[in-house]
């Protein structure tokens, strides 16, 4: 039996994974997608000379609202998508997850001009209102004071911690150099 191809949310990112309705007992159904795409801003949002892949995480709740994705599409086109790692929309507030290497990068205006960029995209949104916030991921072991996943999942804090982990450590969130697929490589 052949599984199903991925939902496509979106014309820009590409879907490697989507669990389509909520799995287990997280939250309020939490469950979620990996999207990829090609990124010409680093992590920290500096010019690339070569573009990288970009993959990261929809953190869905029960509705599944895909209206996250229009909103992860605007960041895209604005240039603030390469440091996020996971974004998601519970309760008409839009929660994005941001690297921490670039949480930390640079003085603290530059994350609060960041916060109010996104801010003003929820706020211009013609669907709806939604509020918004950034938080933070370090996927570096003992490293827990660079994570703050604010209200993307409604859980324990270390219960959200865990599920974002895991969804990384199976993904390899975030930015990074393009290598073609083994399939289109040319044979010996």
């Amino acid at each position: 039996m052949q599984n199903a191809p991925p939902q496509r949310y979106s014309t820009l990112f590409s879907t490697l994974y989507d669990e389509p309705a909520p799995v287990g007992t997280l939250g309020r159904g939490a469950h979620y997608s990996v999207l990829r795409c090609a990124e010409w801003l680093n992590v920290v949002r500096e010019p690339l000379q070569h573009p990288q892949i970009h993959d990261f995480a929809v953190i869905w709740d029960e509705d599944h609202d895909t209206r996250v994705i229009q909103v992860a599409e605007q960041l895209y086109v604005e240039g603030l998508l390469s440091p996020v790692q996971f974004i998601g929309e519970r309760k008409a507030s839009l929660t994005v997850v941001v690297a921490a290497k670039f949480y930390f990068h640079g003085s603290e205006k530059v994350i609060q001009n960041y916060e109010s960029r996104i801010i003003q995209i929820v706020e211009d949104l013609a669907f709806d209102t939604w509020n918004a916030e950034v938080g933070m991921f370090d996927r570096s072991p003992g490293s827990p004071h660079q994570n703050d996943a604010r209200a993307i999942i409604a859980a324990e804090e270390h219960r959200v911690q865990t599920y974002l982990s895991n969804i990384d450590s199976l993904w390899a969130l975030g930015t990074k150099p393009y290598k073609p697929s083994p399939c289109c490589e040319a044979e010996s």
